[in-house]
């Protein structure tokens, strides 16, 4: 089993589903993890992305029989899980208040576009800088709750599901210099959001971190000095 591509696997559950699911059950162990963590980075709740990815898995089996394999699988899954997680967004976006208007990126000038994924924090040991882990994870969740539809799309299959430029024009349906306009401008954007709303998380993780390097350092020296 471990040896069959997702696109085998993919035929089989055609084939026996519902009766047999061994052939689910595998492409469910091969991507859950991918799943959960690109769901988990649009929703930055635990509990809530789990239940996002069981949603997901479910669409999925429901939909097998009528995946016509135009895209690989994973990158079928991995729309589904987007969309899904977009759409927990658009709930909570709509039971949110005082949420601003989003500037025209068309008027952002001399800025240089970011990717999302480099403003989170990697993972690190201590108390504080976890605290200040899930400020960043939370201000990139208001941001991305704020961006339209389309940028917000954009940008998680770019930068979260790390799909290429070429991939996500066929997904689209548009042109590869459109998709690469239209992310130019959705990451503009998402800065411009990020630095009014984020800015201080961002900061105080950049200390934090720097802190960190300069322990680093002392304790170092203290134990070669030790020696």
């Amino acid at each position: 089993m471990l040896t069959l591509s997702d696109e085998d696997l993919v035929a089989r559950c055609k084939k026996e589903l519902p009766g047999n699911t061994r052939s689910y059950e595998e492409l469910v162990q091969r991507h859950m993890h991918r799943v959960y963590s690109i769901v988990y980075r649009v929703v930055p709740h635990k509990e809530e992305a789990e239940d996002i990815t069981q949603e997901v898995l479910v669409k999925v089996y429901h939909g097998l029989k009528k995946f016509e394999q135009q895209s690989s699988f994973s990158s079928w899954l991995y729309r589904i899980a987007t969309n899904s997680a977009l759409d927990a967004l658009d709930k909570t976006r709509r039971h949110s208040k005082n949420i601003a208007p989003l500037a025209n990126p068309n008027n952002a000038k001399n800025e240089e576009e970011i990717d999302p994924l480099s403003l989170q924090a990697p993972a690190m040991a201590g108390p504080e800088e976890k605290v200040i882990q899930k400020e960043l994870r939370e201000c990139i969740n208001r941001v991305l709750k704020k961006l339209d539809r389309e940028q917000a799309r954009l940008l998680v299959m770019r930068d979260f599901d790390d799909l290429g430029y070429d991939e996500i024009a066929r997904l689209l349906e548009v042109g590869l210099s459109a998709v690469k306009m239209r992310i130019h401008r959705s990451r503009l954007a998402f800065q411009q959001i990020y630095n009014q709303f984020c800015g201080g998380a961002h900061m105080a993780y950049s200390v934090a971190s720097q802190g960190n390097t300069a322990r680093g350092k002392d304790k170092t020296k203290k134990e070669q000095s030790e020696r």
